[in-house]
């Protein structure tokens, strides 16, 4: 399945823009050359404390709180909009739709929030398009489908006289019902907590799972295994069920893929194989638990991440997985290569340690690409059994400041497991392993807590490297929330849905929103140019760590050179922000009920 290029590009932006934590140390920027200071630009007070926020696919910035929805100008603060009828929102139930103006919005009322109507907004100006009729249960998804002008929501209610989780299609440019049909019984999908949950009445919904794959009139759905539903017709036309690699934590189902006829998914320590148009299971791996040894071989290894090159499923399993509230490393930890034909072994990395980041396809050198807690790993994809090409050790290049070196009793060089060991005599927020890998101004970037590298896969050496300490173990812990949702998003960046409410087929019924596509299409004008102007110079990333003289704030690390070239002290202690690097902003949300906005 091919990737439409805006997909790459926003994946890319938001991985480098919202990891806020790769942990900084006071004592490591001191060798940084000098650093640009932002300037402010604008601030705005909030009706109440920020609970969630996120920029559009046009810049503009939402704010949801507990009492209202909101929308400003990123360029200079002006509010452009606030809905107070539109509460109790997160960036899981309040979902911009690809290629359009239209921002889908849940409004939760009743005791539990058990009453729940659905909202589609035109995002530039604030106004409803349309309002579906309320529904009386348990809100759990909401799935955008623009190349079939659908929007689908996932509810745990009743319906005539059937009760369970049901699935209802809506025009998306009407709001009108297409269809609705019987999903599973309403305990049959494990659930998660919600991201911005109440505190006193947690809430339980389904953003543990990677969304569903799109292809043609067919969704396939990950919530047990693999279910096929008829896109036109409304039904769901089979289903293979499969146990996910740990029920109480987030996303341990692999990411679907599919190549030809054949949709391949993992649970339960096994990768599966099935027929896309039949729903026949052509096969089943073996427990790819065995690999972990006599003694771990009791856990249920999680699959993580499914890429299959050519004639090869690549699995890696363990990682770092999310509950809602924390982080954790699951172990097992490895990755495998599997026949594609059958599912038989072909290959097993060995020696993995101490962590393992999402697997990367570098098509161009015929490797797959992947690191753990000491190495930089590269596997021979072309082979017809493969074998490593590269195992590079993890190493700073660049010399840490001499207090720091002495706090963790490190020379003046010294790779990731000497770290490792400082720690098991020291702090234990020193410790620290890669959990991401990403594409990046022509080389590979990987992201730690506490740390940035700089990779070349051609040269297969080290470009740059930076180590920074996090300013307490809480923001450790926040840099590691970032960087593994990071990694969460490249894993399933393959089947980022491709097409658009303005695709071949996709204008049908979008005669009423004409005048917001128009508008949509002019500020898209705006936004590429502003995003060209960007990579005209570089990309950066941003690193939260003591600034100054002791104050907490963001070091700007260029992620062509590696420098530390931009500098912002936010004096608080638990600072709350986000970078739009299209246009080189950063928004900080002082006291949770103020936006201050700088430019660099």
């Amino acid at each position: 399945m091919n990737i439409p290029s805006f997909v790459c590009r926003s994946f890319a932006l938001t991985l480098l823009a919202a990891s806020p934590a790769v942990a900084v140390s006071h004592a490591a920027a001191a060798a940084a050359p000098a650093a640009a200071s932002a300037k402010q630009i604008w601030t705005q007070k909030l009706p109440g404390d920020a609970k969630w926020h996120q920029l559009t696919g046009l810049g503009t910035l939402l704010v949801g709180t507990d009492g209202a929805l909101l929308s400003f100008n990123p360029e200079d603060g002006t509010l452009l909009w606030k809905r107070d009828d539109i509460a109790k929102t997160n960036i899981h139930n309040a979902r911009e739709i690809a290629g359009t103006p239209i921002l889908i919005c849940n409004n939760l009322a009743g005791i539990g929030n058990s009453k729940v109507t659905f909202q589609a907004l035109d995002y530039l100006e604030g106004k409803t398009l349309w309002t579906a009729p309320q529904i009386t249960g348990q809100y759990l998804d909401t799935i955008p489908v623009p190349s079939k002008n659908l929007v689908i929501f996932v509810v745990n209610t009743t319906e005539g006289s059937e009760s369970g989780i049901f699935l209802f299609a809506h025009d998306l440019s009407t709001g009108e019902r297409k269809w609705a049909t019987k999903f599973a019984k309403g305990n049959a999908i494990p659930l998660h907590l919600a991201d911005n949950r109440g505190r006193f009445m947690p809430t339980m919904d389904l953003s543990g799972y990677h969304e569903p794959v799109i292809d043609g009139d067919e969704m396939y759905l990950g919530y047990l295994g693999v279910h096929c539903v008829d896109l036109v017709a409304g039904k769901v036309k089979w289903g293979i069920e499969f146990p996910p690699g740990n029920k109480g934590l987030k996303k341990t189902y692999a990411p679907l893929r599919i190549v030809g006829d054949r949709i391949y998914g993992a649970g339960g320590g096994s990768v599966y194989a099935i027929d896309r148009r039949s729903g026949q299971q052509l096969w089943k791996s073996e427990r790819i638990s065995e690999y972990a040894g006599l003694l771990k071989a009791r856990n249920n290894a999680i699959v993580s991440q499914l890429e299959i090159v050519g004639d090869k499923i690549f699995a890696r399993f363990g990682g770092n997985f999310s509950n809602g509230q924390a982080v954790q490393l699951a172990e097992p930890l490895g990755v495998v290569v599997l026949s594609a034909a059958d599912g038989k072994d072909l290959f097993q990395a060995k020696g993995i340690e101490a962590g393992l980041t999402n697997l990367m396809v570098l098509p161009e050198t015929n490797t797959v690409m992947f690191a753990d807690g000491k190495d930089l790993v590269g596997l021979d994809s072309a082979a017809a059994v493969p074998t490593e090409t590269f195992r590079v050790p993890i190493e700073f290049k660049r010399k840490m400041g001499g207090g720091d070196v002495a706090k963790i009793g490190l020379g003046l060089t010294g790779g990731l497991m000497g770290v490792a060991k400082a720690t098991m005599s020291s702090s234990k927020s020193r410790l620290d392993v890669p959990v991401a890998i990403v594409r990046q101004s022509g080389h590979i970037v990987v992201q730690g807590k506490q740390h940035l590298l700089g990779f070349d896969p051609q040269a297969k050496s080290e470009k740059w490297s930076l180590f920074y300490g996090a300013p307490s173990d809480a923001f450790a812990t926040i840099a590691m929330f970032a960087v593994t949702a990071a990694a969460s998003l490249q894993g399933n960046a393959q089947v980022a849905q491709n097409g658009s409410i303005l695709t071949s087929g996709g204008q049908e019924g979008m005669q009423n929103i004409q005048s917001a596509l128009d508008r949509y299409n002019r500020y898209t004008e705006k936004r590429a140019g502003q995003m060209a102007q960007a990579s005209s110079t570089a990309a950066y990333t941003y690193i939260l760590t003591k600034v100054g003289k002791g104050d907490i704030g963001l070091y700007g690390v260029n992620l062509t050179t590696g420098e530390t070239d931009r500098e912002l002290a936010l004096g608080s202690k638990e600072p709350d922000y986000m970078a739009d690097e299209s246009t080189g902003r950063i928004f900080y949300f002082k006291g949770k009920d103020s936006v201050v906005a700088y430019q660099f």
